[in-house]
């Protein structure tokens, strides 16, 4: 949805990324998912979504779309 496939959810700025200690670069779609799941905090944040586009991340001009 919206061109983001998953491995570009992985916030590598989180505090939980950097407290796992784990290099996701190289983490394959399906790896992405699996380490998302078991840790959520490691996504970027906010998601929004109008059912057909999504924007990822605290961007205010983006944000404003969905407002």
């Amino acid at each position: 949805m919206g061109g983001i496939s998953v491995k570009d959810l992985v916030n590598p700025k989180s505090r939980t990324y950097r407290e796992l200690g784990v290099d996701a670069s190289n983490f394959t779609e399906k790896e992405a998912a699996a380490y998302l799941s078991a840790n959520p905090k490691a996504m970027f944040r906010p998601l929004l979504t109008d059912g057909k586009n999504l924007t990822v991340g605290f961007e205010p001009e983006k944000m404003e779309k969905f407002l």
